[in-house]
C-alpha cells in the first residue's frame, strides 16, 4: 500500500461516524493524526493473512496509546518543572538571581536563542515570572487539550473494534489490553481534565460490553480507582456521572445503594438548592434507564426519583420514558399527571402522551380528553391541541379499516368542538 492509499484508509478510519461540526471543529488535530500514524513504523507491516481493517484499527488503538502516554509524561514533566520554579523563586533573594532562574525556566519551556535574547531585553520593561506562568498554564492547556481529543479518539476507535467483533468481546477486549492502560493514567494524573476524558471513554466500553457479556469482570485495581474518585469531594459532578455510568455495570448494589443515600438525603425546606446535588440527581433516571434489563430494584429507584421533592429530578425521570419499558412508563406518566403541580413538570408529562403505545385500547385518547377538560392552564391546553394530531395518527395506524380511520377522526373533531363551545371558566 502507497503512503498515499495508506493516509486514505486512514482518513476513512479516523474520519468515520464523527459529525461534521466536530471534524470541523478538530480538522487540524485529526490530519496530523493521519499524518503521524502514516510515518509510524508498525503501521507499515501488515501481515498477509490478517484483515486489513482489523490491522488498521488495531495499530490506530496501539499508536493512540503511545501517543497517549508520551504526552502524559510531558505533562507531568511540565507540572514538575514548574513546581522546581516557583520553589527556586521562592528562595532567590537578589534581582539577579531571579532573572536567572526566569530565563532558565524560559530554556526549559522551549524558548530558543533568540527569545531568550528578547526575554532578556524585555526585564527592562515588563518581563518577570508572571510572563513564564502564563507559558506554563498556555502550554499545559495545550497538552490538556490535545491528551483530551486522542483518548476520545482512543475510545471511539476501541468501540468500533469490539462491535466488530460482538461475537468474542470479552476476548477481543482483553486483546485491546486498555484496562491497565487506563488504570495507570489514572495513577499517574491527578489532572481532573484528563480523568474526565478517562471516565467517558471507559463508560462508553462498558456499556457496550455489558450489552453482551452479563456481569462483566474487570480489573479489581481499576475498579477501586473508580469508587475513590466517586467518593472524592473535588471529583466534579460531571465525571461522577460518568463512572456511575461504569459502576452500575460492574458493582451494581454498591450503585444503587449510592443513589439510593443521595435520593433519600434530608433537603431542609428553605435552603438554597445544591446545584451540583441537583445535577447529579437528575442524571440518576438515565443512568438506570441504560440497562438492558431494568430490574425491580431500579424501577423503584425510578419511582423514588419521580417523588422527589426536586422538580427537576421529576421531570428527568418522565424525559426518559419514552425508553423505559410500558408497564413502567404507563404507570408513572399516569401518577405524574394525576399527582404533579409543577407545571414545567406537567407539560413533560403531557409530551409523554405522544407515544406510539398509548394507542392501545385508545388509551392516549381518553387521557388526552381527561386533562383536556381537567386543566385550567393555558399552555397545557395549548400543548394538548398541538398534540392531537400526533395522538390521532397514532391511533389511526392501528386501524385496520378507512371507516374505523374515518370514525376516529370524527371522534376527535367532535370532543375539540364540545371544548371549544363549552364555557369558559
Amino acid at each position: 500500500m502507497s503512503s498515499k492509499q495508506l493516509k486514505q484508509r486512514l482518513e476513512t478510519l479516523l474520519f468515520a461516524d464523527i459529525a461534521s461540526f466536530w471534524l470541523d471543529l478538530y480538522r487540524q488535530k485529526y490530519h496530523e493524526l493521519v499524518d503521524e500514524l502514516s510515518q509510524w513504523e508498525l503501521i507499515k507491516n501488515q501481515p498477509d493473512d490478517d484483515d486489513e481493517d482489523d490491522w488498521l484499527l488495531l495499530q490506530a488503538i496501539a499508536f493512540l496509546t503511545h501517543k497517549i502516554e508520551t504526552l502524559q509524561n510531558q505533562l507531568l514533566k511540565l507540572d514538575t518543572d514548574h513546581r522546581r520554579f516557583v520553589e527556586r523563586l521562592s528562595h532567590a533573594e537578589l534581582k539577579a538571581e531571579r532573572e536567572f532562574h526566569i530565563l532558565d525556566y524560559a530554556y526549559i519551556l522551549g524558548a530558543d536563542r533568540l527569545q531568550l535574547k528578547k526575554d532578556q531585553e524585555a526585564f527592562q520593561r515588563w518581563f518577570d515570572e508572571g510572563a513564564m506562568i502564563n507559558r506554563y498554564q498556555d502550554k499545559t492547556s495545550e497538552l490538556e487539550q490535545s491528551l483530551k481529543f486522542l483518548i476520545g479518539k482512543l475510545g471511539d476507535l476501541a468501540n468500533r473494534y469490539l462491535r466488530s467483533h460482538a461475537d468474542e468481546i470479552a476476548q477481543s477486549w482483553l486483546t485491546l489490553n486498555l484496562e491497565s492502560f487506563f488504570l495507570s493514567l489514572l495513577e499517574k494524573t491527578d489532572n481532573e481534565a484528563i480523568r474526565n476524558s478517562i471516565f467517558r471513554a471507559l463508560a462508553n466500553q462498558v456499556q457496550l460490553i455489558s450489552e453482551y457479556v452479563d456481569d462483566p469482570e474487570f480489573n479489581a485495581e481499576l475498579v477501586e480507582n473508580l469508587l475513590q474518585s466517586l467518593e472524592k469531594i473535588t471529583t466534579p459532578h460531571a465525571a461522577k456521572v460518568d463512572i456511575l455510568e461504569i459502576l452500575i455495570n460492574l458493582r451494581p448494589t454498591f450503585t444503587r445503594y449510592y443513589m439510593r443515600s443521595h435520593i433519600d438525603l434530608e433537603l431542609p425546606e428553605n435552603e438554597q438548592i445544591d446545584r451540583r446535588q441537583l445535577f447529579l440527581l437528575s442524571a440518576f433516571a438515565g443512568i438506570l434507564s441504560k440497562q438492558l434489563n431494568l430490574s425491580e430494584v431500579n424501577i423503584k429507584l425510578l419511582f423514588l426519583l419521580a417523588k422527589h421533592r426536586y422538580p427537576r429530578v421529576r421531570q428527568s425521570v418522565y424525559e426518559l420514558c419514552s425508553v423505559l419499558p410500558w408497564p413502567c412508563s404507563q404507570q408513572l406518566i399516569l401518577e405524574g399527571l394525576q399527582n404533579e403541580t409543577q407545571q414545567a413538570v406537567r407539560l413533560t408529562l403531557i409530551k409523554q402522551l405522544a407515544d406510539p403505545r398509548f394507542s392501545e385500547h385508545q388509551q392516549g385518547f381518553k387521557v388526552w380528553q381527561q386533562q383536556l377538560i381537567a386543566t385550567a392552564s393555558f399552555a397545557e391546553k395549548r400543548l394538548l391541541l398541538e398534540l392531537s394530531p400526533r395522538i390521532m395518527f397514532n391511533l389511526q395506524v392501528d386501524c385496520h379499516t378507512e371507516q374505523q380511520a374515518n370514525s376516529l377522526f370524527k371522534s376527535f373533531v367532535e370532543f375539540l368542538n364540545q371544548r371549544l363551545s363549552a364555557p369558559r371558566r
